[in-house]
């Protein structure tokens, strides 16, 4: 009663394993984007699958032999998709250009809402005095704009190092 309680679960984890491949080959199949998958690692399991498998066989271990079956068709399909779709990823996988960071998006403290300092405004950095001089550090993230222009005069006023 044991052994065959146990072959049920055998059987079951195999196929749970062979479920577990149907994300990836759904995604290379309909995306065609091998973007992400290792061919050196999938070279790596498709041997083990093939020789672990062969000793399945010889011993006659079904669940194993069942098991090793489903590895080694998956892990060629994948392997064969990957080749097949090399560099090409899907628009999920494209390289994305950074954007330019506000204060909000910078993960400094005091961007977030209810803050009370407004977003995309002067942040200063450090309190404790910069150079000799004393002056505090500042930094914003408002090049190229209007206010800019009155930041960097606030800046060379109030914030320049003192003799």
């Amino acid at each position: 009663m044991l052994t065959a309680a146990t072959e049920i679960a055998g059987f079951a984890g195999a196929g749970l394993a062979g479920a577990a491949y149907v994300p990836q080959i759904s995604h290379l199949i309909r995306a065609r984007c091998s973007a992400g998958i290792s061919r050196l690692a999938f070279e790596a399991w498709l041997l083990a699958s093939v020789l672990t498998t062969a000793r399945a066989i010889a011993i006659g271990a079904g669940v194993f032999i069942t098991l090793g079956g489903i590895q080694v068709v998956a892990t060629a399909f994948i392997m064969l998709c990957a080749a097949r779709y090399k560099d090409r990823p899907c628009p999920v996988h494209l390289p994305r250009q950074p954007a330019a960071k506000t204060a909000t998006e910078t993960g400094c403290p005091g961007g977030e809402p209810g803050s009370w300092r407004p977003a995309g405004r002067l942040i200063a950095e450090s309190a404790v005095p910069g150079g000799q001089g004393g002056a505090l550090h500042a930094r914003t993230s408002l090049s190229g704009t209007a206010q800019s222009h009155a930041v960097a005069e606030f800046q060379a006023a109030y914030l320049k190092e003192t003799p």
